[in-house]
């Protein structure tokens, strides 16, 4: 399984490689230092604070600064168990820790009470729906999230460029409706009342703070002269602001990232932040270029995939993993979705075999919907991340609810959850409906009673039963005649479901009737064990900071990665660095040449990005047209 957090015991200074010794030795003043993946930053950034103690800095002096709580406990027990007590003097913890503890103590010098309760997403959440629900008769289901994000992106991002508005007048010179507008303020104005903050406010106020009231900035800067901020690609304008006032010159200030791995821009990090702090601060810069997680060829290719970033400061990784095996990364080219995930499930099959661990990397969480089939068919357990596995997403299960009916009508659970997809069509009338009911026949000609003859929902579900006999033409014209107009009336995110639905669409093509269909989607080996090893699925951005044995990188065509949608292709390019670089000892890429629905066939092309890299770094994967057939047979056996 892939590693969270590394928990082999801290090594002495001694051990520290040339490169690390340097920072930590000689990173004073304004320094940046730019660490590669697997190359011990965290080790690094350890010893650095206890080389400070150790030359006479009071721990208390320290400011330790990361991501994550759990990132920050990991520094804390790793400084625990070098110097023991001492580390608890530290001061080590997220930056929203961080400004939670300031606002205690001084938040009354911005008008906020401190005794604040801080709001959590899901009670924010609830906050907006209780005030949109005031605005509309019925607010979409996802409206709620998309406007606390708009909200988020205002804060933390627009609004740093407008520094003089306050609260949500920054909306007023960007392109937002009027009704988002008054929602934000009604959001803001209720916080207020109520003495909430949410997790923006948090940054946000403590930036305010800082810029407007001199005594608690000099305060800070002289109860911080140390300040370490681990993975610095990651902060946002407002958060370099906040370092900015918290340092002055004769202090400290050590920063640790990689350019190459800034891809969180949608949360409002900005890139340019590493590429301007040398520069801003006339600051020392520093390489941590040593990689010990992945073998040689590995490593070769992640420098090659990185080499046309024009947004970058230039580095070359080197090995320094000593591996039994080192073989090159791989390329499958499959000739459609299915062959591609038959092909990645056999390949695990073989890691787990081999003691593995795994991790299959995908852009978009619908790209694995045909590899969770295939290896829960195999028996092999897996965890998903970056997301709800796909089959138990609403919109899927509604879908397959309407094939379910089709294959028996006396499917309660089915039943109920198609109908209830209808207008007026509560519990009480749908007991009525499905009582006793033994065809699909039967459950229309109900709901036609129920609805009345002018409603064409029932008309929509005959013609489905009655015309249509493969699962995909069911799906699809549901979907057109009915579900894509249910999923934009419920769903703020409807079009990136539209992807899912394509998805599971695509996925029924290849069956010739609904019977397999179902059994392909339902079925759960009972003659294989569960597998030890647990199998990670995950998107890449959840994939950061993890690592693997064996990696899988899927869908490596145009459209789909980099993604159709994405605005910056910079980004798209550090996010494949990022993916190949969570392999130690094994790098597939794969992508199929076809995808899309039975009657939409889409051509795909490779990766502009596999297009990049030198042949020589990665193995081609063809198969002879024998090699083909065998597959071929024992696919069609195993169904």
């Amino acid at each position: 399984m892939g590693k969270e957090t590394k928990n082999e015991p801290v090594q002495s200074i001694s051990n520290l490689n040339e490169e690390q010794m340097e920072v930590v030795k000689k990173a004073n003043g304004a320094a940046l230092v730019i660490a590669g993946p697997g190359s011990g930053k965290t080790r690094t950034l350890i010893h650095r604070v206890v080389n400070l103690i150790e030359t006479g800095v009071p721990p208390n002096q320290i400011l330790l600064l990361t991501f994550t709580n759990k990132a920050a406990r990991e520094m804390k027990e790793r400084l625990m168990r070098i110097i023991g007590d001492k580390s608890g003097l530290v001061w080590a913890g997220t930056f929203h820790s961080f400004a939670n503890k300031i606002l205690r103590a001084y938040g009354n010098k911005i008008g906020l009470l401190r005794n604040f309760i801080i709001l959590d997403e899901e009670d924010g959440k609830t906050l907006i729906k209780r005030i949109i629900n005031k605005k509309f008769e019925k607010a979409k289901k996802g409206m709620a999230e998309t406007i606390l994000t708009l909200i988020s992106k205002a804060k933390l991002k627009e609004h740093a460029v407008d520094e003089e508005l306050e609260g949500p007048d920054f909306f007023h010179l960007r392109n937002y409706t009027n009704e988002i507008i008054e929602i934000a303020k009604e959001y803001e104005q209720e916080k207020r009342n109520l003495n909430l903050v949410d997790f923006d406010d948090l940054i946000v106020f403590l930036e305010k703070i800082l810029s407007k009231d001199s005594e608690v900035r000099n305060l800070l800067q002289k109860s911080y002269p140390h300040i370490l901020v681990d993975e610095f690609q990651d902060t946002d304008i407002i958060q370099e602001r906040i370092l900015s006032n918290l340092y002055k010159e004769g202090n400290n200030l050590l920063v640790v990232g990689d350019d190459c791995q800034s891809i969180y821009s949608f949360r409002g990090a900005q890139i340019k932040n590493m590429l301007n702090f040398r520069d801003k601060y006339a600051a020392k810069i520093f390489f941590l270029t040593r990689n010990y997680r992945s073998s040689r060829k590995i490593v070769e290719l992640i420098n090659d995939c990185i080499k046309k970033a024009s947004e970058k400061i230039d580095k070359e990784l080197k090995w320094e993993k000593e591996n039994e095996t080192d073989q090159k990364p791989q390329l499958i080219i499959s000739q459609e979705r299915r062959e591609e995930a038959y092909k990645i499930a056999q390949e695990i099959e073989e890691d787990i075999k081999a003691h593995s661990s795994v991790g299959v990397l995908f852009r978009a969480a619908y790209w694995a919907a045909d590899l969770e089939i295939e290896l829960r068919k195999r028996g092999i357990d897996y965890e998903f991340r970056g997301g709800i596995k796909f089959f138990e997403q609403k919109h899927i299960k509604d879908l397959i609810a309407l094939v379910r009916v089709h294959t028996n009508p006396r499917d309660i659970t089915s039943s109920s959850r198609l109908l209830k997809l209808f207008p007026k069509i509560g519990e009480k009338k749908v007991e009525k409906i499905i009582k006793n009911a033994t065809t699909t026949e039967e459950i229309i000609k109900r709901l036609e009673e129920e609805l009345g003859k002018e409603s064409a929902a029932p008309q929509i579900l005959l013609e489905i039963y009655r015309e249509e006999k493969n699962a995909a033409a069911m799906l699809s014209k549901f979907y057109e005649k009915f579900y894509e107009t249910y999923m934009k009336e419920n769903f703020d995110d409807a079009q990136e479901r539209k992807e899912d639905v394509d998805a599971l669409i695509s996925m029924a093509a290849g069956y010739e009737n609904t019977d397999d269909f179902m059994a392909e989607i339902t079925l759960e080996s009972k003659t294989k064990e569960k597998t030890e090893k647990r199998i990670v699925l995950t998107t890449i951005h959840q994939a950061k900071g993890l690592e693997w044995d064996s990696v899988y990188v899927l869908g490596v065509a145009n459209g789909i990665f980099p993604s159709a949608r994405a605005e910056n292709i910079e980004e798209e390019r550090r996010l494949f660095y990022v993916a190949c670089s969570r392999a130690k000892k094994k790098l597939v890429l794969s992508y199929p040449q076809t995808s899309g629905r039975f009657y939409d066939i889409q051509l795909l092309e490779r990766s502009k990005f596999l297009d990049e890299l030198s042949e020589e770094h990665y193995e081609t994967r063809v198969r002879t047209d024998g090699e083909k057939e065998n597959e071929a047979q024992k696919r069609q056996m195993e169904q």
